[in-house]
């Protein structure tokens, strides 16, 4: 490590302007080439968020001038960040991503970038992560390259709202074997991605995960919904004004042979009235060829279940 900068983590009071000033020095080149990367003109208050939840370090010099930044977290939370709902990588539980990576162009070519990168791969490797995923803009040529030397791999492309390109996703295995799109982790993170697609109204997003003969039973009306387009069609045609919640995504063994499995269990509020589904998921490769889901609504219970009567015994306040 040079002399005149260390590495640390980013600590509580620090200076969170100097911060976001840095960042707006460090992507200044690639906002003057039309590229509008968050980083580039976010609010302090917009950098404070990007950190919370995060593994964020600094390379300062012994007099606390920063030289270089970067974030790295684990993944997305459908329910909160469901903007990232059309790249299912992003939703794996095995699976870290960075952002906020920045250099000042002053002190670009000493090994700072590298020394960030490093710690950030570090820290994911510590807490079990398979790979570190990232996103950045695809005319950022000389972005792009940097990444693939340091090991990153194209694996998706993405437009996201607000950006003015399009965005490419990179991959860097940090555990063998590589994670895949046709194991349970991702399965898992396919079905998150379907239901914050439903949430936000990307039906084209939400069929992209459905094979072309991909089937719907509702168990409880006896209802079968025989291709991916009738599976869209239903949630488009559905009575508006619900929200979805997404309580758990298990992934599960393929104990008969039938493809991969995944259960899930998600809240729908519509009007006063809540409604819950249980779907057991079964896919094919990389995408979902059947679900067979069993809805039910809150309800209170019968008068006879009572903590006088039961003795260990509660109910959530706020049920019907």
């Amino acid at each position: 490590m040079a002399a005149d900068w260390t590495l640390r983590p980013w600590q509580a009071g620090d200076d969170l302007a100097a911060l976001t000033a840095l960042l707006h020095r460090a992507y200044a080149p690639l906002a003057a080439a039309g590229m509008n990367f968050t980083a580039a003109t976010q609010t302090a208050a917009m950098t404070a968020q990007r950190l919370q939840g995060a593994h964020s370090w600094v390379a300062v010099r012994a007099d606390g001038t920063l030289l270089g930044t970067i974030t790295a977290a684990g993944p997305f939370d459908p329910n909160t960040q469901g903007w990232a709902h059309a790249l299912p990588w992003f939703y794996r539980q095995d699976v870290a991503h960075f952002h906020q990576y920045a250099v000042d162009p002053a002190c670009q070519g000493q090994g700072i970038g590298a020394a960030l990168l490093q710690a950030a791969e570090a820290w994911a490797r510590g807490a079990g992560h398979r790979a570190m995923l990232l996103d950045t803009a695809m005319p950022a040529t000389a972005l792009r390259q940097r990444y693939a030397r340091a090991g990153y791999a194209d694996i998706a492309s993405v437009q996201w709202q607000g950006k003015a390109y399009r965005s490419v996703v990179m991959v860097k295995p940090l555990a063998t074997p590589a994670p895949t799109e046709t194991e349970p982790a991702h399965h898992a993170a396919t079905v998150r991605a379907l239901w914050a697609s439903f949430q936000a109204r990307d039906w084209t997003a939400a069929r992209a995960f459905l094979a072309d003969d991909a089937t719907l039973f509702w168990r409880a009306s006896g209802e079968h919904l025989l291709d991916a387009d009738a599976i869209i069609r239903v949630q488009v045609i559905y009575p508006e004004g619900w929200t979805l919640r997404v309580v758990e995504v298990t992934p599960m063994a393929d104990v008969d042979g039938r493809g991969g499995r995944v259960h899930s269990l998600v809240e729908v509020r519509h009007g006063g009235t809540c409604f819950l589904a249980h779907t057991l998921w079964r896919f094919r490769g990389a995408l979902v060829a059947h679900a067979d889901e069993t809805w039910a609504t809150w309800e209170a219970p019968p008068a006879w279940r009572t903590a006088e009567a039961i003795g260990a015994y509660r109910r959530d306040a706020g049920q019907p």
